[in-house]
């Protein structure tokens, strides 16, 4: 007969515990490998950015650069108007201003944010109508080759509705019917159209920052009239840019747009035409790239983005400037670029208050005016920037 099987005693259940936690630990052993081994043992992160960053988040080094480090960060654009109330699964936001991060920490209750890069606004053009506006006071040219915008002169331009064909010399065709007029994205949306919001208002209120609490009425029926001039606007700012250089100066005579995206265009391409004409308004303001943190994910994120020399490096080929260093400078000397190194001509944006006090005052004119609301923002896949292709 077989011996009937005792049960266990303590020393057999013990064994057979420990033996139990060795089989599970080495399946969670293996199981991780795996996990590596297929690349999915990277830290996911998600952010909320403006349009002119995405293309630097999917770009294929940025995303190298993260994956070496333990992360993969994912984007999706959103206007910078919009950004605080859109954080919904987010670990981070990272609007292209510095008095909308400010709203953003005050919203959420956060008091960390990481300064990334800056950009200053500018003026894209063509030669021709450079010299055009040189000729009417508008533009100069600087001993260094660097063009400046005046836009104290150029407000008086618009005020007149004076149209290209009505300028001084022969660098425009007299068939030119169009007025002399910035193009500019959405103001009830985009970041780069609340900046040009913020230079003119300073102008029109002899030249002090437009204070908190409701704005002067006269000021916001002048900027309004100037958004409303160009037709429906363009929701993100990378649609214009894409325009002027691809269409010409029969379609966008002049774009208000970031420097880094003239930049960028040069150094990775496709390169704008030899013809355009990069030029400083005067005066104008920086675009600061900041990024707000909504947990230790995005806290993460945001230390490596202000810290990282690879992805600060990132950062400088797509044109932005990363405080500290000469890397920038490099890249202007190395690709011979009409730009200024340095930008004097600078003043300071409104309160989030104060400038958002006049954007709602020229949403109100659109609605007036029966214009379409904004359109959901939508990019489409980044350029390849080392390859030339497009994922």
């Amino acid at each position: 007969m077989s011996p009937i099987p005792l049960p266990p005693g303590p020393r057999q259940r013990l064994l057979l515990g420990a033996a139990c936690a060795v089989v599970v630990a080495l399946i969670i052993a293996i199981g991780a490998a795996l996990v590596d081994r297929w690349g999915g043992g990277l830290v996911v992160v998600d952010g909320v950015v403006g349009s002119e960053k995405v293309d630097f988040f999917r770009d294929e080094r940025v995303v190298a650069r993260f994956a070496e480090l333990g992360y993969e960060v994912n984007v999706r654009p959103r206007g910078s108007r919009l950004m605080a109330q859109d954080v919904d699964e987010a670990d981070f936001v990272s609007p292209g201003s510095d008095i909308v991060a400010d709203h953003i920490q005050e919203v959420h209750g956060i008091s960390t944010e990481y300064r990334m890069f800056s950009t200053p606004m500018v003026v894209l053009s063509y030669e021709p109508l450079a010299e055009a506006l040189r000729e009417a006071g508008v533009a100069r040219r600087a001993e260094d080759g660097t063009w400046s915008f005046d836009l104290a002169a150029y407000l008086e331009l618009t005020e007149e509705r004076t149209r290209w064909r009505d300028l001084p010399g022969d660098s425009v065709g007299s068939g030119n019917r169009n007025e002399v007029l910035v193009r500019t994205t959405d103001p009830r949306t985009s970041n780069s159209a609340g900046m040009y919001a913020a230079v003119l208002s300073y102008l029109l209120n002899d030249e002090e920052v437009v204070p908190p609490g409701g704005p002067d009425q006269e000021i916001v029926d002048r900027l309004a009239g100037l958004f409303l001039a160009q037709g429906q606007p363009p929701e993100s700012s990378q649609q214009p840019f894409e325009q002027f250089r691809d269409l010409g100066p029969g379609h966008t005579p002049l774009l208000w747009a970031y420097e880094a995206q003239y930049v960028h265009a040069v150094v990775n391409g496709p390169v704008p035409p030899d013809d355009v004409v990069l030029l400083y308004p005067e005066p104008t303001v920086y675009s600061a790239h900041t990024l707000v943190p909504l947990n230790e994910r995005g806290d993460a994120i945001g230390a490596l983005l202000a810290d990282d020399p690879g992805l600060r490096s990132s950062a400088t080929l797509h044109g932005f400037r990363a405080e500290g260093g000469s890397a920038f400078e490099e890249l202007v000397a190395e690709h011979d670029l009409p730009v200024r190194i340095r930008v004097d001509d600078v003043v300071n944006t409104p309160t989030h208050e104060a400038l958002e006090a006049l954007l709602s005052g020229i949403e109100d004119a659109y609605t007036d005016n029966g214009m379409r609301p904004p359109a959901a923002e939508e990019r489409r896949p980044a350029r390849d920037m080392t390859g030339g292709g497009s994922e």
